[in-house]
């Protein structure tokens, strides 16, 4: 979706005419040409545009990505979502076809150890990955000394905490959460990276045996998220480790039971209580 389109689509969803929707911060006629795409907009004016009427500007962005992403982005990221709905679905056969096309693209170094990774996961062949491929993700994730706020970065470790030592995983969530809380702003999106690995480090200690120290560090960042429906299935997820971790198996299973109930089987059926 282009800008213009963009823009028309949250006006018409708003409900207001064109002069409304610029509130002089631009001439109409030029307004105009922009929904049609024959004028640009500078960031400036677009984001006036969108703070005037409280636009959620990373829902626009995330409207607008797929015609400023390259084409390697573009596969890159088809593939991430079919692979997604593949293991919420435990479709392995799905899941190796993806696996067959990551492996084909060109570049997407990083995204290529993460996919691999999960998949030997699903396959239970972690140990068969070998030492060296894990000390190559290893060493490209400690070349980074901004990994905190590397997306690429905080991706790779999301999904290769296994392959990471007890120790290594701890002193990195730690780090991690302390700079969360020591940030003085962050982005939803950043939040959910964070809940995310949170997550999946709570499913390491519960289903591979993670013998870690920040499992209560990891559950407070997740039962302490906005009380907003955005993070209510993380929030959910922490209650349901918090149980398994205080020992309340039953109440674990009803948590569990609560989440199939409300459409979210695909994603708690790999579960262990």
């Amino acid at each position: 979706m282009t800008i213009g389109e963009a823009l028309k689509h949250q006006r018409i969803r708003l409900g207001l005419t064109q002069d409304e929707m610029i509130q002089g911060i631009i001439h109409k006629s030029h307004y105009s040409k922009i929904e049609r795409g024959i004028e640009g907009i500078s960031a400036e004016s677009l984001f006036k545009i969108l703070f005037a009427h409280h636009i959620d500007v990373d829902q626009f962005l995330e409207q607008i990505k797929d015609d400023f992403l390259s084409e390697e982005d573009l596969i890159e990221l088809k593939l991430e979502n079919k692979l997604k709905s593949a293991f919420n679905g435990s479709n392995k056969e799905k899941i190796e076809e993806c696996l067959q096309e990551v492996m084909k693209l060109s570049d997407s170094r990083i995204f290529k150890y993460r996919v691999v990774v999960a998949v030997a996961i699903v396959r239970n062949q972690l140990d068969e990955l070998g030492d060296e491929f894990k000390s190559t993700i290893i060493a490209e994730f400690n070349a980074k000394d901004n990994w905190v706020e590397n997306i690429d970065m905080l991706r790779l470790f999301d999904n290769c905490i296994p392959v990471f030592s007890t120790e290594q995983a701890d002193n990195y969530i730690s780090f991690l959460l302390k700079h969360y809380n020591e940030k003085v702003s962050y982005s939803e999106k950043y939040e959910d990276r964070i809940a995310s690995i949170c997550i999946n480090y709570l499913y390491c200690w519960r289903n591979y045996g993670l013998k870690g120290n920040q499992v209560k560090n990891c559950l407070d960042y997740l039962l302490n998220l906005n009380n907003t429906n955005h993070f209510l299935f993380y929030k959910a997820c922490g209650s349901f480790y918090k149980c398994l971790y205080e020992g309340n198996i039953a109440k674990a299973k009803e948590v569990k039971a609560m989440l199939i109930s409300l459409g979210y089987e695909d994603r708690v059926t790999n579960w262990k209580e």
